[in-house]
């Protein structure tokens, strides 16, 4: 599935926008800076959100809503070039998506970006079946290295167990 004359784009392509994705949701978030970041602030800001009994949105909460609808958007593309994908092009982009969204955080971080990617693991899943042996067990191991059972979060803990289970299938 090569970029053709009509300008599709392959799996490994769609796979691969993942990540201008999450650093454009990086960079949008650092950009707002450290805005209601003291803690007096905070308490003033959480009140002026609610308005009449209605939630304001924020600029933050709008990123974030952002990053996951572009996300989702993403994954859905990837679903579809699936579809029409040999083997090898499906295990080669589930191996990019994989990677991207599976990449640990800093586990210790309460920031906007580590909170928002890391509750992104579970959408991984779909796409495992593809991914190769070899590449399964390379992300199982960065997990594990990652993360204490203390701070892995139940999403990652799922992941974990379809890895495990996927590898454990000959």
């Amino acid at each position: 599935m090569e970029q053709g004359a009509q300008g599709s784009i392959g799996p490994k392509d769609i796979a691969g926008q993942l990540a201008g994705i999450y650093e454009d949701f990086t960079e949008a978030v650092q950009a707002l800076g450290g805005k209601g970041k003291k803690r007096s602030g905070k308490l003033v800001s959480s009140m002026a959100k609610w308005v009449g009994g209605s939630h304001v949105v924020t600029d933050r909460e709008q990123l974030c809503q952002k990053f996951l609808a572009d996300v989702q958007k993403q994954l859905e593309l990837l679903t579809l070039s699936l579809e029409i994908a040999t083997e090898e092009e499906a295990a080669e982009a589930c191996g990019i998506a994989a990677d991207i969204l599976t990449a640990p955080r800093p586990s210790q971080s309460n920031s906007t970006t580590d909170l928002m990617k890391r509750a992104m693991i579970g959408q991984v899943m779909p796409f495992l079946k593809y991914v190769k042996r070899e590449q399964l067990q390379a992300i199982r191991d960065r997990l594990d290295g990652a993360y204490t059972r203390w701070a892995i979060l139940p999403v990652e803990k799922e992941v974990k167990k379809e890895l495990d289970r996927l590898i454990g299938q000959d």
